[in-house]
């Protein structure tokens, strides 16, 4: 009696050759009866030759492959097949193909592509309209295995529209089109906005008050919105060529290198025009006696004009002058030197000037900083004295140095406010002035029904304002 082993292996051997040869045919069998779906007499002719070149192997798999048809139909399953080939070059017209039910029009697109249009083939002789082969990473049982799970989901999908698709609560409800609305007023939306910010609430009524509406409050809220509501500060910029020592020297310049026409232009939004420039003025004029443009900086919070001594004119005595006047005034003094010897402060004589950043030019685009300041100044940063900065963020650092430098000479004034105190402290002022004194139901009932039949008179209304702190 032979060994176990012997007798299992050549069986075991059988089977995988089957399996695989079962495998093939299946596959053969699809990719066939896709890429032939609109010449059925031809996948006939294909499928016979194919019976007869697999004669030896039909009998065995034929009730395996019946099942999985079977199965496969009942599901309206189809695995990836090679879809077929474009039977002319003229381009596909959707009238044409809506007659043919069985025509994809995706796929003759793709068709009449790659036969138009060889170059947008991804991979030569293949159609576009074949499916591209699977990753490597990924065998074809499991590919398989993907695709009849998308097609499972797909006909569950189908048959649950179909039986459930016609409920009530499967079905939208036909919205018709919106018509015009007519606008509100301006107090319509001042209450609403109000409303939403939740400032109507019981505890927000202390930060509510009427006021009586007169000339007086008026003129007082005109004052108000001409006060500063951002953080103001003026620089002075100086420009000191090769050989210069004296004052009249260095306030004649009209321009400098273009290292230092590169810095201004970095310090702020360069070429401001001051006749028609609606923000801080630093007490420029705009008669163009002071220049013509200036840099410029701001943000939500802070403006800084910068008073450049090379874009004011120097036409005469009068104008040295004034342009002297302007720049000597200013607390922090930018000093670009090229000079060989180090900048001095009595250069340029003024009583001001508590703080001087100089700027050294070095070589390979590099910045010597020195920093001058009197005894009492606090510190202030980024920069330091003896610092040596790159040329691409010197003005920046720059700018952020002078900024901290003029903050740190305002701390020192005896009783300073910043700008939001000193308008809140305002605001006050106006509330206290000019209060109605009301409860809280009759402000609810003139914010929420301004009527002049439900509390006081239309003339008493017109005579009342609301604001809040």
């Amino acid at each position: 009696m032979p060994a176990s082993g012997q007798t299992r292996r050549p069986r075991a051997t059988r089977n995988r050759q089957r399996r695989r040869r079962r495998r093939r045919r299946r596959r053969s069998k699809r990719q066939q009866e896709q890429s032939n779906h609109h010449h059925n007499k031809h996948n006939n002719a294909i499928e016979e030759g194919r019976g007869e070149n697999n004669v030896g192997h039909k009998e065995e798999d034929e009730d395996d492959n019946e099942d999985d048809d079977d199965d496969e139909g009942r599901l309206g399953l189809t695995g990836p097949r090679a879809k077929r080939r474009c039977r002319d070059e003229a381009f596909p017209q959707w009238d044409a193909l809506r007659e043919d039910e069985g025509s994809d029009a995706l796929d003759e697109m793709l068709c009449y592509l790659g036969v138009s249009s060889p170059e947008c083939l991804q991979r030569a002789g293949a159609p576009l309209n074949i499916p591209a082969p699977p990753p490597a990473c990924v065998s074809e049982k499991q590919e398989n295995d993907v695709i009849n799970a998308i097609l499972k989901q797909c006909a569950h999908e189908r048959e649950f529209g179909a039986h459930r698709g016609n409920e009530l609560n499967m079905r939208a409800s036909q919205q018709g089109q919106p018509g015009p609305q007519r606008p509100q007023s301006a107090f319509y939306y001042c209450r609403m906005l109000l409303n939403i910010l939740g400032m109507n609430s019981w505890e927000k009524r202390s930060s509510f008050h009427l006021l009586k509406k007169n000339e007086k409050l008026l003129r007082e809220l005109k004052n108000l919105d001409s006060r500063q509501c951002r953080e103001t500060h003026k620089i002075a910029v100086f420009y000191v060529a090769e050989g210069q020592e004296d004052k009249h020297s260095i306030l004649c310049n009209t321009s400098g290198s273009q290292a230092y026409e590169d810095f201004v232009s970095g310090l702020g939004w360069e070429s401001v025009n001051l006749t028609s420039h609606c923000g801080f003025m630093g007490g420029l004029q705009r008669n163009r006696s002071t220049g013509l443009t200036m840099p410029y900086f701001a943000t939500s919070a802070v403006e800084v004009m910068f008073h450049v001594s090379t874009r004011m004119p120097p036409d005469s005595d009068d104008s040295l002058t004034k342009k002297l006047r302007h720049l000597g005034n200013d607390e922090v003094h930018i000093v670009w030197s090229e000079h060989s010897r180090d900048y001095r402060r009595g250069i340029i004589p003024t009583e001001f000037g508590d703080v001087l950043i100089i700027i050294y030019p070095m070589k390979n685009h590099m910045y010597s900083i020195q920093i001058i300041k009197k005894p009492e100044v606090p510190f202030f940063g980024p920069l330091f004295d003896g610092a040596i900065v790159d040329s691409k963020i010197l003005p920046t650092v720059v700018r952020a140095t002078a900024l901290n430098a003029s903050r740190a000479l305002k701390s020192l004034i005896p009783l300073y406010q910043n700008f939001y105190e000193e308008r809140a402290r305002y605001l006050e002022t106006i509330v206290q002035h000019h209060l109605e004194p009301t409860t809280f139901e009759d402000y609810a009932a003139r914010v929420f029904c301004p009527a002049p039949n439900h509390h006081l008179s239309s003339e008493a209304d017109h005579n009342l304002s609301l604001v809040y702190i």
